[in-house]
């Protein structure tokens, strides 16, 4: 099994079969990812795939849960085959899960995701980012508000829909316009998931040449107000959650928010305490002289890593 490191995939799938079906990004070009960059899109073929599935359980122990890789690999020509035949091989698989890009099932025929989903497919990752027109086509997402909106509500018809939005993407000057957008397209859509990343910045990735221009990183207490306005205007019921490094908040001396995580809207007031606590904190250790740092902060100074 031909696997580049580090494999790319959800937190929620970090004990799962982990199949490459596809390798790369067939999009590739949002400015704020720099996931695949360098690496030519292509599928992988059928047979090496399926002698993939044959072995799976030898490299990745046992599990109840499958991935499939790398991005939108529902693209794949032979992917209701290959879900098929993992199934059959693994009958007690639970959860097959594969990201999926946007505008490829809003424009996917509702035959082709019900066959997917007879085929074993039961949820599926995909990245909202912003909910913003002008946020989006800054990043170079190609999609559209409308898109995420059509994609969700006919995906939701078949599977558990994962949407992940980046707080930080829209910089100072859209802060709020980028929180309250994203959660009028949130409300529209119903995602079952709602995750969220802070806006890393890596080399080698377009934004990074932004940054001083359309884009001004937020700081930690910016960062945290954008997280509230965004729970604040989401008012379906759904699962929230800030699993993943890029959204905790630092002093010198270690970690001082890790994220909120629960179901909205039954735990939105509990959140919102848990992000004002944090912002009295930040307040406190700043008037004492204490420095304070994002995820972004950190990944700069090479203290964490995505």
């Amino acid at each position: 099994m031909k696997y580049e490191f580090p494999p790319f995939r959800p937190p929620s799938e970090a004990g799962s079969y982990l199949l490459r079906v596809v390798r790369g990004c067939n999009w590739n070009k949002c400015a704020f990812c720099g996931m695949y960059k360098g690496m030519r899109f292509h599928q992988r073929p059928k047979r090496e795939i399926l002698s993939d599935i044959d072995r799976i359980s030898k490299i990745f122990g046992y599990s109840t849960t499958a991935f499939l890789a790398d991005s939108n690999p529902l693209i794949h020509r032979d992917i209701t085959e290959i879900i098929s035949y993992l199934i059959k091989s693994y009958p007690w698989i639970e959860r097959i899960t594969a990201y999926a890009r946007i505008k490829t099932i809003a424009a996917m025929p509702k035959t082709k995701l019900k066959e997917l989903h007879e085929s074993g497919l039961t949820r599926i990752h995909m990245g909202l980012e912003s909910g913003d027109e002008e946020v989006l086509k800054l990043v170079n997402k190609g999609i559209s508000p409308e898109d995420a909106i059509k994609a969700c509500k006919k995906a939701s018809r078949y599977f558990e829909v994962s949407y992940y939005v980046i707080t930080g993407l829209a910089g100072v000057r859209k802060s709020v316009d980028h929180a309250k957008n994203t959660a009028k397209v949130l409300n529209f859509a119903k995602p079952n998931f709602v995750r969220v990343r802070n806006l890393i910045i890596l080399d080698g990735t377009p934004i990074k040449n932004m940054v001083g221009r359309e884009i001004v990183p937020l700081n930690a207490k910016q960062q945290l107000l954008e997280l509230r306005t965004l729970i604040e205007n989401i008012n379906f019921k759904t699962y929230f959650t800030c699993d993943h490094v890029s959204n905790y908040v630092f002093s010198e001396h270690g970690p001082i928010f890790h994220g909120v995580s629960g179901y909205l809207p039954e735990y939105k007031d509990e959140m919102v305490c848990q992000i004002d606590d944090a912002l009295r904190t930040i307040e406190t250790l700043e008037s004492s002289g204490c420095r304070i740092f994002t995820g972004n902060d950190m990944y700069k100074l090479g203290i964490i890593s995505l």
